[in-house]
């Protein structure tokens, strides 16, 4: 009964999660009338994490994400994770003990070329969901651990979203399609070599 519960409850959560997000699948985009793939991009990143059991699971569901393929390709880049999680009471039962908890999962990631180290970009995602906290410890526990699971699932898409976005806007910036800010300061992150390839794939 348990576990249909939260599989049902994970189930909504990535429905709000994707509609709240205007989620859709970005693996190519239109570059002068012409569809650009970033699989290849996406299959070029290596991922560093801190050594925690909860970084671990992110890291595995992010190579699940950013390379569903399994495209063997040559490490361009280098994405460096950070997860954090919390735990929150959201309803307080009249003993005063916590009837349901909100699991939180917050996770920071810094893009950056293996060549020049350049950061290409950077940004966080923050994602969470609730369970109910019974007298059963165990109980508890495995519910606390199955909510915390699938928000790492869910975090690796929405970063795996914000990646290809990041490609996307940084190579317009690099061949000048993008005006700057003002006082923005911009150092292209790419080779001139990644470009040409780039160049190379716009015109087949």
């Amino acid at each position: 009964m348990l576990r249909q519960a939260l599989k049902k409850t994970f189930g909504i959560l990535l429905i709000l999660t994707f509609s709240a997000c205007d989620f859709q699948v970005i693996y190519k985009e239109k570059v002068r009338g012409v569809g650009i793939t970033y699989a290849q991009d996406l299959s070029a990143i290596r991922i560093k994490k801190d050594r925690t059991k909860l970084s671990q699971e992110l890291k595995n569901n992010l190579y699940d994400a950013i390379n569903p393929d399994y495209i063997k390709s040559e490490p361009k880049y280098f994405l460096i994770l950070t997860a954090k999680s919390a735990i929150s009471s959201t309803f307080t039962t009249f003993t005063g003990a916590s009837g349901r908890n909100r699991v939180t999962l917050d996770v920071t990631y810094t893009l950056k070329n293996l060549d020049n180290a350049i950061t290409i970009s950077s940004g966080t995602t923050s994602v969470n969901d609730n369970y109910d906290v019974t007298t059963n410890r165990y109980g508890t526990y495995t519910a606390e651990q199955y909510i915390l699971t699938n928000l790492t699932k869910v975090a690796a898409q929405n970063i795996r979203n914000s990646l290809v976005n990041d490609f996307i806007e940084t190579r317009k910036k690099c061949e000048g399609l993008v005006k700057l800010k003002e006082g923005e300061k911009f150092i292209c992150p790419f080779t001139e070599e990644e470009i040409k390839e780039r160049a190379g794939l716009q015109k087949k």
